[in-house]
């Protein structure tokens, strides 16, 4: 009897096991479908598309066939899977990755690809103006940085500066004989001013915009002769910098302060060096290249790097001027004058190939020249050098286009300028 229920047992077991065996192999599995889109582009403009489904053991799971490359559906048993998606063109990679729990219904994964800058971005120029109204209103320039990258960046210890060069067709005195301009450094202009900050002391979160006023107030109804050194009239054109007592920063030079309007509320660039006796930071209406940059490295602040005299460089006997290397650039803009019939480059190609230029500012135009008895010229225009936009999320964030070249960077000819341009499509 014992042995018969010993066998009987033996049986109910291997019954059991093949019952249970035979459940695995017919594991029910669940339809995932996933629809991928990307955010601020046409998904089927995109180039190197792929979708992965990963199981929990990091194995690949494969798509049922038939669907196309934007919507692929999965058989796949209850359990976590990550999904993720990749596309990419000239400018953005496109990028995302989902967790998903598969448990008792089959379900649609929307994958929406978010955009990555194939070059490491930063803190850039977006918009410059500098170009006044008529007639000779000029105070009311602002120059509008924004941070390209998808990480915070900061402002502590950039320098904003010119850089000298010649006029119009006169090559830079710094060239050599055969137009060569120098390899290693490039000669400072103007007043070079830097940001504060210890380094992490002013952020910029990505897509922010940062606006620096070269007089931090509303030049609509307070460009009053307390402020500057003339006032608007009837006779003037509306300044479209209008109110920048709302600026981020100012660039106010205390040496000046007798005759510079200096905003409290607005806090101010450091004057780190200077080859002018000017009343303000301007850059000409005809246009100057213009860098944003960094110390060299081994230097604790700007003060160690000025004072260092290996760091001057004179030209025929001249004057020594600071100079930066070349590593040293952040972004640069070859701001030239229109329709010259010699461009004289002053950046060399890995910093700006490039040049662009206001409308106003052409040398072809007979009323070019300023007419100093009444102060006009068609430089005096309101317009601005701005960054073409390349992309607009659907949170509203842009992308700028900086390849270092301004000619395919910026709208040549520029635009009426606008303090914080909002953006809703690419140009």
């Amino acid at each position: 009897m014992k042995k018969i229920l010993f066998l009987s047992s033996l049986l109910c077991a291997a019954l059991c096991f093949t019952t249970s065996c035979e459940d695995d192999e017919v594991a029910k599995k669940y339809q995932v479908t996933v629809s991928v889109s990307a955010d601020g582009a046409a998904i089927d403009s995109l180039q190197d598309f792929q979708v992965k489904v990963l199981n929990a053991s990091g194995n690949e799971m494969s798509a049922t066939e038939g669907d196309n490359q934007f919507v692929k559906t999965y058989k796949l048993v209850a359990g976590n899977y990550t999904v993720s998606g990749f596309a990419s063109n000239d400018e953005f990679n496109f990028i995302a990755e989902k967790k998903i729990i598969v448990a008792d219904q089959d379900q649609t994964v929307d994958l929406v690809l978010e955009p990555a800058p194939k070059v490491k971005g930063g803190i850039i120029f977006k918009e410059l103006y500098y170009t006044g109204v008529p007639s000779y209103y000029f105070k009311d320039g602002f120059y509008e940085l924004v941070n390209n990258s998808d990480e915070v960046m900061y402002l502590d210890g950039i320098i904003f500066t010119e850089i000298q060069r010649g006029y119009g067709t006169t090559a830079s005195t710094w060239m050599d004989s055969l137009g060569n301009i120098p390899s290693d450094f490039y000669p400072l202009d103007g007043y070079v001013m830097q940001f504060p900050g210890n380094g992490t002391e002013y952020p910029v979160q990505p897509g922010q915009s940062v606006v620096i006023a070269a007089q931090a107030y509303n030049h609509g109804t307070e460009a009053d002769s307390t402020k500057m050194a003339r006032k608007l009239t009837d006779a003037d054109q509306p300044s479209p910098a209008g109110d920048l007592s709302t600026a981020d920063w100012e660039l106010h030079l205390p040496a000046k302060a007798n005759v510079n309007y200096e905003n409290p509320d607005v806090p101010s660039l450091n004057v780190i060096w200077s080859n002018t006796t000017t009343n303000c930071w301007m850059l000409s209406v005809f246009g100057n290249p213009i860098a944003l940059a960094k110390l060299p490295e081994g230097y604790a602040d700007a003060e160690a790097f000025v004072n260092d005299s290996t760091n001057y460089n004179s030209i025929n006997g001249g004057k020594p001027v600071l100079c930066l290397p070349r590593n040293c650039i952040i972004d640069a803009v070859d701001i030239q004058r229109a329709n010259e019939t010699q461009i004289v480059k002053v950046f060399w190609p890995s910093e700006d190939a490039g040049y662009t230029y206001p409308t106003g500012a052409d040398a072809s135009d007979p009323d070019y020249a300023v007419d100093f008895d009444s102060w006009v010229s068609p430089a005096y225009s309101g317009k601005s050098i701005r960054r073409k936009c390349i992309m607009v999320t659907s949170d509203g964030r842009a992308y700028f286009k900086d390849t270092n070249n301004s000619t395919e960077d910026f709208i040549l000819g520029g635009q009426t300028a606008v303090v914080r341009r909002l953006f809703t499509q690419p140009d």
